[in-house]
Protein backbone atom coordinates (compact mmCIF):
# COMPACT_ATOMS: atom_id res chain seq x y z
CA UNK A 1 0.00 0.00 0.00
CA UNK A 2 1.32 3.43 -0.83
CA UNK A 3 1.33 6.45 1.41
CA UNK A 4 -0.39 8.45 -1.35
CA UNK A 5 -3.42 6.14 -1.30
CA UNK A 6 -3.68 6.49 2.46
CA UNK A 7 -3.37 10.27 2.25
CA UNK A 8 -6.00 10.54 -0.48
CA UNK A 9 -8.54 8.41 1.38
CA UNK A 10 -8.01 10.26 4.67
CA UNK A 11 -8.14 13.66 2.98
CA UNK A 12 -11.26 12.58 1.08
CA UNK A 13 -13.00 11.62 4.32
CA UNK A 14 -12.06 14.99 5.79
CA UNK A 15 -13.30 16.95 2.78
CA UNK A 16 -16.57 15.01 2.72
CA UNK A 17 -17.26 15.64 6.40
CA UNK A 18 -16.32 19.31 6.19
CA UNK A 19 -18.57 19.70 3.15
CA UNK A 20 -21.47 18.14 5.02
CA UNK A 21 -20.73 20.41 7.97
CA UNK A 22 -20.82 23.50 5.75
CA UNK A 23 -24.16 22.41 4.27
CA UNK A 24 -25.56 21.74 7.74
CA UNK A 25 -24.47 25.17 9.00
CA UNK A 26 -26.05 26.84 5.96
CA UNK A 27 -29.32 24.90 5.92
CA UNK A 28 -30.30 24.34 9.56
CA UNK A 29 -32.24 27.39 10.81
CA UNK A 30 -30.66 28.18 14.16
CA UNK A 31 -29.06 31.25 15.68
CA UNK A 32 -25.36 32.11 15.70
CA UNK A 33 -24.66 30.05 18.82
CA UNK A 34 -26.38 27.03 17.26
CA UNK A 35 -24.36 27.40 14.09
CA UNK A 36 -21.16 27.56 16.11
CA UNK A 37 -22.12 24.37 17.93
CA UNK A 38 -22.97 22.64 14.64
CA UNK A 39 -19.62 23.72 13.20
CA UNK A 40 -17.75 22.49 16.28
CA UNK A 41 -19.51 19.12 16.17
CA UNK A 42 -18.75 18.90 12.45
CA UNK A 43 -15.06 19.49 13.05
CA UNK A 44 -14.97 16.82 15.76
CA UNK A 45 -16.79 14.37 13.47
CA UNK A 46 -14.33 15.22 10.67
CA UNK A 47 -11.34 14.43 12.87
CA UNK A 48 -12.96 11.18 14.02
CA UNK A 49 -13.78 10.15 10.43
CA UNK A 50 -10.22 10.80 9.32
CA UNK A 51 -8.87 8.73 12.21
CA UNK A 52 -11.23 5.84 11.57
CA UNK A 53 -10.42 5.88 7.86
CA UNK A 54 -6.70 5.87 8.55
CA UNK A 55 -6.96 3.03 11.06
CA UNK A 56 -9.09 0.84 8.80
CA UNK A 57 -6.86 1.28 5.76
CA UNK A 58 -3.70 0.70 7.80
CA UNK A 59 -5.15 -2.39 9.48
CA UNK A 60 -6.22 -3.79 6.11
CA UNK A 61 -2.72 -3.23 4.70
CA UNK A 62 -1.07 -4.88 7.71
CA UNK A 63 -3.39 -7.89 7.44
CA UNK A 64 -2.64 -8.17 3.72
CA UNK A 65 1.10 -8.07 4.39
CA UNK A 66 1.37 -10.30 7.46
CA UNK A 67 -1.84 -12.31 7.45
CA UNK A 68 -4.82 -12.37 9.79
CA UNK A 69 -2.95 -13.65 12.86
CA UNK A 70 -2.22 -10.61 15.09
CA UNK A 71 0.24 -12.65 17.20
CA UNK A 72 2.30 -13.76 14.19
CA UNK A 73 5.39 -11.79 15.27
CA UNK A 74 6.53 -14.48 17.73
CA UNK A 75 6.33 -18.18 17.00
CA UNK A 76 5.13 -20.89 19.39
CA UNK A 77 8.71 -21.62 20.42
CA UNK A 78 9.28 -18.01 21.54
CA UNK A 79 11.62 -17.10 18.70
CA UNK A 80 10.89 -14.00 16.63
CA UNK A 81 9.07 -14.50 13.37
CA UNK A 82 10.17 -13.48 9.90
CA UNK A 83 8.77 -9.95 9.95
CA UNK A 84 12.25 -8.41 10.16
CA UNK A 85 11.55 -6.54 13.38
CA UNK A 86 13.28 -8.79 15.83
Amino acid sequence: MSFAVLALWVAGAGVLCLGLTAVAVAVIPVGPAGRAIIALVGIVVTIAAMGVTSSRITDRAIRAEYGDDPTGAVGDDGRPGTDGLG
